[in-house]
């Protein structure tokens, strides 16, 4: 049985922005527009969209990491964090629940560079303590990813008390034929 639910994405490069550049590609390509250039449209198991910004700016915040995550206020001043980057391509399947079971939770916090509230909702893949979290657009049934990490028990204790329960999503439990490898 394998130790996580979905294989990690491993790449190599010279040096962290070569690292950074290959994470952002797959992360084009697997998010936002196809290498052929068509728009990718995702959803998650309601069937709300999911938006992903394309900009490398967004892309460094969802993928780096600050040195003391409680206290620095959403500003990442570390490169490339191998730890969120790896589970790159896991931001599709918790979306979908294709595995495990999700927690969602919600919650309403003061944009702190407009002060604007925005409602947000965290996706807890329990047995991965793993972390997607999206905002909600102004148009209904619209969000949009901000980022996704691997937590620790604290800090998912963290987000349980500053937010409101929605659900628990489990995934379909599949037939001997529906659980083959897709190819």
């Amino acid at each position: 049985m394998p130790k996580h639910l979905w294989p990690f994405t491993r790449l190599k490069a010279d040096n962290q922005e070569k690292l950074r550049e290959a994470y952002r590609k797959v992360y084009l390509e697997n998010y936002v527009e196809t290498q052929d250039g068509e728009k990718i449209e995702i959803y998650d198991w309601h069937g709300t969209r999911i938006y992903f910004n394309s900009s490398p700016s967004f892309f460094n915040h969802a993928f780096s990491e600050s040195s003391n995550y409680r206290t620095s206020y959403g500003i990442h001043e570390r490169s490339i964090s191998k730890e969120r980057a790896r589970c790159i391509l896991w931001i599709k399947e918790v979306l979908e629940a294709s595995k495990g079971t999700i927690e969602v939770r919600g919650q309403t916090r003061k944009d702190h560079k407009r002060n604007k509230f925005k409602q947000r909702r965290s996706l807890i893949l329990l047995k991965e303590s793993y972390v997607v979290v999206l905002e909600k657009g102004e148009k209904q049934n619209r969000f949009y990813f901000i980022t996704a990490f691997p937590a620790d028990r604290d800090y998912i204790q963290k987000i349980r008390r500053e937010s409101s329960f929605i659900e628990i999503k489990k995934a379909p439990v599949l037939s001997a034929t529906e659980a083959l490898p897709r190819s």
